[in-house]
């Protein structure tokens, strides 16, 4: 008997009792992984005993058994092996290298991976090398679900509604595991209010902070943060073609239109493509940061640890890409060791513009399939879009380094190379726009800086990027009508293009909804912060800056964040999420959708301006 036919008398035999097997595999996967993950709260996020800690270890290790054995069923029931191995590769390493280091613990004490860092020099390896096991195993669950579900047709979710509650419940889970007492020094563990704030300001990649991650947070409160920043960077893009792999769900016709909003785009039909190459693009330009970033920090001072080191890189490269501004240093880039490295303030500079550019504008730039067209087809040029993204963020970066040049050429630029001078202003221009970054006292600069740098941080970072903002292209199609109406054309024109009535329309409608925020954001600051105003150490000029600084998703503070009330951390709490979640994406929710478009009012005619 060849063994084809030895496969197809073994098929034959377990057909009936596929389905119940399978079915009892997915009961068992939710149980084994909630108790996983469970385990994993309770060993990271408390101080155990040896027997809780060997407790903890065992069913970990039970959890790994099960998830080789259930790979290995699945397999077993598959009726064709080979081809379900070719089409889950990237499960098959993972339990793979599970299996070899699962043998080579139990044999030799050991993982085989862990004396290869330990040797250069990542002597914390082995303290958390699990974690980034569970973390790979539960990316894997999360993809089955996904891929297998058979979401009811009755489950029709707005996408609006989905990306806004993903939000609300990253934060809730994030801020729930700071307070964990093994994730801060501090000797009561961190409070719900400041757990709650940095939770926030990590998902929606804000960057200000109640205390100092430094030393407030111990490694792993650290590590929680960095995840949570690389979660709440998933920019708008991503989030739309997510939506259509997810389809699922049952996201009818009629959202579309909202979908279409996400994406930035005129087709639909690509977004899985589009997605995978978000993943590794991203992936791929946050590892080239991390990898200069290594080198730029240099091993003196804080960096003279290699574990250290790296986690330093790592952490700053997923912040800096992701427009956080969250620093893991006392005092972020103004700390001693890195305020002069002009190298990673370039490199870190780079990151934050690729960040903040837009995904989609990245690929019609540097994509080799297009730079080729473009190459063979010299007429061919870049996109609307892309322009609209290129020529208004130089712009507005070029104009914050002039303004900042002029302002503070004898104040925080004075004893300064033109190198350094130059790198310094073009890095608080760009970190002003989206980062939160800063090599500069905030609270020190003049007030035409102070003033222009509000600006840039309301107009942000271009559509479908980690940043926030009313955007470049919001702001340059209102730039474009305004020009237009001046010269008294019929239409909005913009690079030998004219722009439709509706979209107009929805820039005016984010600027006026922004513009509003930041009315009644500073007005409740001013109500809840009267004690810290009385006090003369603060001005309104303080709380706006830190106000709109919140909404835009940015992170740049006078330093006036610590001292905040409860109740003025909580404005800016929400001040935050209304950022991350974008002002039009919440007048989707809550407008009322009309039944028909087809009508149109008698015209009203009356006086403006």
């Amino acid at each position: 008997m060849s063994l084809k036919e030895f496969r197809e008398n073994v098929n034959l035999k377990i057909y009936d009792a596929k389905p119940k097997v399978l079915a009892f595999l997915m009961v068992l996967n939710v149980i084994v992984s909630i108790a996983a993950v469970g385990t994993l709260v309770f060993y990271y996020g408390f101080q155990l005993s040896e027997f809780s800690k060997e407790l903890c270890f065992k069913i970990l290790e039970t959890s790994f058994a099960f998830y080789i054995f259930r790979f290995l069923v699945l397999i077993f029931f598959d009726f064709h092996p080979p081809t379900f191995i070719r089409n889950n590769w990237f499960e098959t390493i993972i339990i793979c290298l599970l299996l070899i280091e699962g043998i080579a613990y139990n044999i030799f004490g050991t993982m085989i991976i862990e004396p290869i860092f330990r040797a250069m020099g990542f002597t914390d390896f082995g303290a958390f090398s699990m974690v980034f096991v569970q973390l790979f195993i539960f990316v894997i669950l999360l993809q089955k679900v996904i891929k297998q579900r058979n979401f009811r047709p009755w489950m029709k979710i707005h996408p609006g509604w989905l990306f806004t509650i993903s939000i609300g419940l990253m934060t809730l889970i994030g801020a729930g595991l700071l307070m964990l007492p093994e994730m801060s020094r501090l000797e009561n563990g961190l409070g719900f209010i400041d757990s709650l704030f940095l939770s926030m300001s990590s998902v929606s990649v804000t960057g200000l902070t109640t205390v100092d991650v430094a030393h407030a947070l111990t490694f792993k409160g650290q590590m929680i943060v960095m995840i949570l920043i690389k979660l709440g960077g998933l920019n708008t893009i991503a989030f739309g073609a997510l939506m259509l792999i997810v389809a699922k769900f049952g996201v009818g016709i009629k959202y579309h239109e909202v979908i279409e909003d996400f994406v930035n785009s005129d087709s639909i039909l690509n977004a899985k493509s589009m997605l995978t190459k978000i993943v590794i693009w991203a992936t791929a330009i946050e590892f080239v940061g991390i990898v200069l970033l290594f080198i730029g920090f240099g091993n003196d001072g804080v960096f003279a640890d290699t574990g250290n080191r790296f986690f330093q890189s790592v952490f700053h490269g997923i912040s800096g890409f992701n427009n956080a501004g969250i620093s893991t240093l006392h005092g972020g880039y103004m700390h001693p060791d890195v305020i002069s490295n002009t190298f990673v303030h370039t490199v870190t500079m780079v990151l934050f513009f690729l960040g903040g550019f837009g995904m989609i504008y990245l690929f019609d730039l540097f994509e080799v399939k297009r730079l080729r067209e473009r190459m063979r087809q010299p007429w061919k040029t870049i996109e609307f879009g892309t322009k609209i993204s290129l020529y208004f963020t130089m712009g507005l970066l070029l104009l914050g380094t002039i303004v900042f040049m002029i302002f503070e050429w004898n104040t925080s630029l004075a004893g300064k190379s033109t190198f350094d001078t130059l790198i310094t202003a073009l890095f608080q221009s760009m970190t002003t726009r989206n980062a939160g970054f800063n090599v500069v006292d905030t609270a020190s600069l003049a007030m035409p800086v102070i003033i222009i740098f509000l600006f840039l941080m309301f107009v942000g970072a271009s559509s479908g990027s980690a940043g926030g903002g009313i955007r470049t292209s919001t702001f340059a199609i209102m730039w474009a009508s305004v020009t237009s109406t001046i010269r008294g054309k019929a239409h909005t024109e913009l690079f030998r293009r004219t722009i439709s009535n509706e979209t107009v329309l929805k820039a005016y409608a984010i600027f006026l909804f922004f513009i509003i925020g930041n009315i009644i954001g500073p007005f409740a600051l001013a109500i809840t912060e009267a004690d810290l105003l009385a006090s003369g150490k603060y001005t309104f000029m303080d709380l706006v800056f830190e106000h709109v600084s919140a909404s835009c998703t940015v992170g740049l503070s006078t330093g006036i964040t610590a001292e905040l009330s409860s109740a003025g951390k909580v404005v800016l709490v929400i001040a935050m999420f209304i950022g991350r979640v974008g002002t039009l994406t919440l007048a989707y929710l809550v407008g009322k959708r009309v039944l028909s478009k087809n009508y149109k009012y008698p015209s009203g005619h009356t006086m403006v301006g």
